[in-house]
């Protein structure tokens, strides 16, 4: 009876030790795959460029880790010590918008192939400012259509820095001028001044129009652009008539296509 119980004792402690030793392997190996090792700081950089609880935080929480790789990307413009960060981010949590930081941090070091994997990562996680960053890293690319397909979808998703992005591509890469005139008065109708300084542009030097070149251009007096640099740009350097800019005055003043207006007196004949 003695012999038999001790056996059933060994039996027990062999189980209970195949058990622990399943558990310690699974916890091993969960260990190995949750986080990378926190990257070094330098201690003056703490308080300066980011929180000091940031820091402490950045040991446990990815959000507190992607503000500490942002602070290196925008202040210190160190994109190695930033990619560190937000892959240390990642490691914890991915997200889109730490791998959208990351393709802009690559695309500043020029590397556009490991940009566009993480704007495409990023995308993937449900970032829609990606889209704009992805069709970007393949305008630096010289890959135009590429840039074409995703500017039209950052567009598509009502980013507001896309219309002029458009624009500025069909105007200087692709030469289609006509779709150039679209996408810029879709940036004009979210008032943004660039958009109207390039249209301004787009219509003296392409689309030979002296009219809307001088209605979109005499828009940004006072909003943009003083009086006399305006007038100036349109009568000495364009040589534009004195009655072409008055038509392009009223055009701008009496048309609903232009959302701010110059509403002051012109002066042409001082």
């Amino acid at each position: 009876m003695k012999m038999k119980n001790a056996l059933k004792l060994l039996l027990i402690i062999n189980i209970i030790f195949i058990l622990v030793g399943c558990n310690d392997n699974s916890k091993k190996e969960v260990n190995n795959n949750i986080v990378l090792q926190i990257p070094k700081v330098n201690e003056n950089e703490i308080g300066k460029y980011y929180k000091f609880s940031d820091y402490l935080d950045a040991k446990t929480d990815p959000i507190a880790a992607t503000k500490i790789g942002y602070a290196y990307s925008e202040e210190l413009k160190d994109y190695d010590k930033a990619i560190k960060w937000f892959k240390y981010s990642n490691s914890m949590k991915p997200t889109g918008t730490n791998s959208n930081y990351m393709c802009y941090a690559y695309q500043m070091k020029k590397d556009y192939k490991t940009a566009i994997k993480w704007c495409k990562n990023a995308i993937d996680l449900g970032n829609k400012e990606a889209l704009f960053q992805l069709a970007y890293t393949y305008r630096e690319k010289k890959d135009y259509k590429k840039a074409e397909e995703w500017f039209v979808k950052s567009f598509e998703s009502k980013d507001k820095d896309a219309p002029i992005a458009l624009g500025y591509l069909y105007t200087n890469y692709l030469h289609d001028y006509k779709k150039a005139e679209k996408y810029y008065k879709e940036g004009v109708k979210l008032k943004d001044l660039e958009a109207n300084h390039n249209l301004s542009r787009l219509y003296h030097h392409h689309l030979k129009d002296d009219i809307k070149a001088s209605a979109y251009a005499i828009a940004l007096i006072e909003n943009k652009y003083s009086k006399s640099s305006v007038l100036k740009l349109l009568k000495n350097t364009w040589n534009i008539p004195n009655e072409t800019i008055k038509k392009g005055y009223e055009l701008q003043l009496n048309s609903d296509e232009f959302p701010i207006k110059f509403k002051g007196k012109l002066d042409l004949d001082e």
